[in-house]
This record gives structure tokens, sequence and C-alpha cells, in this order.
């Protein structure tokens, strides 16, 4: 019985608050003023409605700018407010111009002091904001980030900017997927700092008269992991270089009894020696590294004591260079080319010890071109002096027998067997094909007392004469 009494008193209750809030709606509805705000107050199962004063937070800035006789007003919307009043001071007293201004910019006829007010349907904000003269064409002068392009995750970075003739601005911040947004007072020079968890863009957008608006943006990245660095797992085998930490470009590993050689994606060449125990290597250990122009892109190779490798550089052009394998000493280049180098080079007749071997080896061959060969991802072969680094005089192609790019570094046929009608030749393979390639012949063999070819001119590119193919 109680329990019924109470829930018929919570009801009657919420009857008499609601026809109390319907009936100050109405009236002030018929008088042309405000609507009550009201609160709902909890008590118990008891709710009541309780009325509150409202307002929409003021304007925290606007602007003016005056120009033939015409005063155009801009300001940074209140967040709350459905529309806008105009004051102007008449010399006495403040008095309405326009009062249902749904933009944030109102352009007037004359000249003056102006205020804006921000209003809704419950009441207006205070009305002491006082215009501020604006001038100069609206411009982002500059926008950027203090701490650079790459900060922690989970830090701070301080953004800055410059602005000019702007009446608003807008810092929108995205990062995941989410954008967050926050208007700025300073419309001049000046820097905020901002908490940033992953790789962010902030985006400003300045605004001036009449709607007019410009932006740009920033991208801040995040340190990260290296996601080519994987901890790798410890096996029944000897693993020496487990604990090294290096992100080691797998491709360009090239191991040996004696030597272990790779690159890292951080662009150093290591060379490391093998420590052995009854003849057998246990552990490697780091002789050198050489900090890289470029990135390798394959296996070098190891002729003569000298360490040989292809190097391509950030604008995709490549060059053949070579350092003393012991002590990285005495490291040449050759320059660089128009096209990148993803290959290993090619060393052809060996050439380097001067040595009547080499004589002998050289008129064996017929004449061919010898030196170092660079096989260019675009098809180009260019060949180089295996001391000096320097091209020869003849350059040559396969641009018209490819259908794809040089990727995989070609290797040489030299039968040593003596199979009958079989000549010594590059085999390069191309997807799903092996192209045999004849060694090209030199037009001319001068030589000094040592054996090496002249070097001259560079001749225009010679197309390589392809054998055979055969498919995979």
């Amino acid at each position: 019985m109680m329990k019924s009494m109470f829930k018929r008193k919570a009801l009657f209750y919420l009857i008499v608050s609601l026809v109390s809030l319907c009936s100050n709606f109405a009236n002030s509805n018929f008088e042309g003023e405000f609507e009550q705000a009201y609160a709902p107050v909890f008590l118990g199962n008891v709710t009541r409605f309780t009325p509150i004063d409202l307002k929409p937070d003021a304007v925290i800035k606007l602007s003016s700018k005056a120009e033939n006789g015409y005063t155009s007003l801009a300001w940074i919307p209140s967040p709350q407010a459905e529309y806008y009043k105009i004051l102007k001071f008449d010399g006495s007293d403040w008095r309405v111009v326009s009062s249902n201004v749904t933009t944030s910019f109102y352009r007037y006829r004359g000249s003056g002091s102006f205020r804006v007010v921000a209003c809704h349907r419950y009441g207006c904000a205070s009305n002491d904001i006082d215009n501020v003269d604006v001038s100069g064409e609206l411009a982002i002068k500059a926008f950027y980030a203090e701490e650079g392009s790459v900060v922690p995750a989970g830090g701070a970075v301080r953004v800055g900017w410059q602005l000019s003739g702007a009446t608003s601005a807008v810092i929108t911040h995205s990062q995941y997927g989410s954008h967050t947004s926050k208007s700025i007072v300073s419309l001049g020079a000046s820097s905020q700092l901002f908490n940033i968890q992953g790789d962010s863009r902030f985006t400003l957008t300045a605004t001036g008269f009449d709607g007019e608006s410009v932006s740009t943006y920033v991208n801040v990245a995040t340190l990260r992991e290296n996601p080519f660095l994987k901890k790798g797992r410890q096996s029944q085998y000897t693993q020496p270089l487990l604990d090294l930490n290096l992100d080691i470009v797998e491709r360009t590993i090239l191991q040996s009894e004696h030597h272990l050689v790779f690159s890292t994606h951080d662009g150093e060449l290591y060379f490391f020696r093998a420590n052995k125990i009854r003849g057998k290597p246990v552990s490697w250990q780091k002789e050198w590294s050489l900090t890289l122009d470029g990135i390798i892109n394959s296996a070098p190779k190891i002729t003569e004591n000298y360490l040989y490798y292809n190097e391509t550089n950030s604008q995709s052009m490549g060059r053949v260079c070579k350092v003393r394998l012991f002590d990285k000493q005495n490291l040449t280049c050759s320059q660089y080319y128009h096209s990148a180098l993803l290959t290993s080079p090619l060393i052809i007749n060996n050439d380097g010890d001067y040595t009547a071997k080499f004589v002998e080896s050289l008129a064996e061959g017929g004449g061919r071109v010898s030196g170092v060969y660079a096989f260019y991802y675009n098809g180009d072969v260019r060949v180089f002096d295996q001391q000096s680094m320097l091209p020869k005089t003849q350059s040559f192609t396969l641009a018209d027998n490819l259908t794809q790019p040089i990727i995989s570094t070609p290797s040489l046929f030299l039968n040593k067997k003596k199979i009958p009608g079989l000549d010594a030749q590059i085999l390069i393979k191309e997807q799903n094909e092996v192209l045999g390639v004849a060694i090209p012949k030199s037009d001319a063999q001068q030589f000094q007392s040592f054996g090496v070819l002249a070097i001259g001119q560079q001749d225009a590119l010679k197309p390589m004469t392809v054998l055979w193919k055969g498919a995979l």
C-alpha cells in the first residue's frame, strides 16, 4: 500500500514539473523572450526539473577591417552559439545593428566600434569583446614542428605558426584515423604543445573575412622499432651473430670458410673474420665496418684481397666500388651512372695481378673485353678497369633483348671442360627464361707494359649478342 502511494506521489511531482516547464515555454514564446533552461534533479525515484541560467561561451576574438566605406567583421565562433548579434557604439550606448547572424563574419556599411554577442535559445553571452583591427592579406607564413619531423611515441611536439590577415584559425591533429580540432587565439606568431602517440598530421586552417580560408599541414613521425630487425631465436646450432642486433640485408651476405661480409639497412658494410678451433670456424670476429653512400642490393665479390660491391644512392644512381679487404683502405669507386644497380659485380678475365697468366688468358679468350662488369637496372652494361675503376672504352646494352629490368646477378660460364662448339658466355636469368649472352670482344687491344687495356673516350652503347634463350 505504501509502495503504491509513493509511486503515485512521484508521478504527481513529475506531471507538475512537466506542466511548469511547458507553461514557461509557452509564456516565453508568447512574450518573445528566451526559453528557460531546465536541469533534471533526481531525488530517489522522483525527478524534478530545476530552472538554470544557460548561456553560450562568449566570442573570444573579434577582428575588423575597414575598406572602401565598409567594415568587415569576423570572429572566432562560439561552440554553443546558434546565432550572433552585432552591436555598434553610437557615442553613448551599444546599439544592435543585426540581431540574427548565423555565420562568423559580417559586413557593415560604415565604420565604428563593434561587438559581437553569441546567443542561443536560452540566452546570450556577455558582450564585452571589442573589435581588433586586422591588416594584411590572409596568409600562413610559417607552420612547422619545432622538435623536428620524428619524436618518440608518447612524447610531445611543439607546433609553431605565423599568420597574417587571419580572423580565426584551427589546428586539426590527426592520428590513428581520429581527428581532434583546437582553435588558436594567437593569430600572429605563436606555438602550442601537442602529445602524440603515433604518426601524426597537423593541419592549420586560417580563416579571414567573408569566410575566405587557407590551410597547410606538417607531418610528424614517431620513432618505432626497426621493422627489419627481428630478434632471432636460439637453436641447437651455433649462432655467432645472434646477439649483434644488426638488421642484416640477407641478400647481401657473402660467406666463405674464412670470411663473412654483409650490409645492413642502416647503410653499413661489415667484414667479419672466422675464429677457428681445429680448423673449423666457431665464431666470427668483426674486423671493420664501412659507412656507405647508398645501399647494397646484392652480395659483394672477393677477388685478389679486394672486396667489390655495387652501390645505389637515393637518386637511384649506381656505381661500382672496391676496398681492400683486410683494412678497408684504398676505397675506389666509379662515377655514378643514371640507373640503379640491383646486381653484384661480375669480374671477367681476372686482370688485377698483371701476370703472364692474365695475358695468356686474354689471348685464349679471343680479345674479350675484360674488367668489372656492371649490369644496370635499365639493361645497360658498363665495364670498369679492375684497378682504377675507370670505365672502359666500350659500353653495351641488353635493353632490346629484355622484357624486365635486370635484378638477378648474371653468372659466368667458362666452358672449362672444353665442350666443342660452346664458347664462354654470360648467363642472365629473366623471370622464367635464361639468356646466354656472348662475352663482348674488344675492338682494339692496346697493351701497356703491364697488360692493361688503354682507357679512352667511351663509345656509344653497343647491343650485346644473345646466343640463345631457354625456358626454366
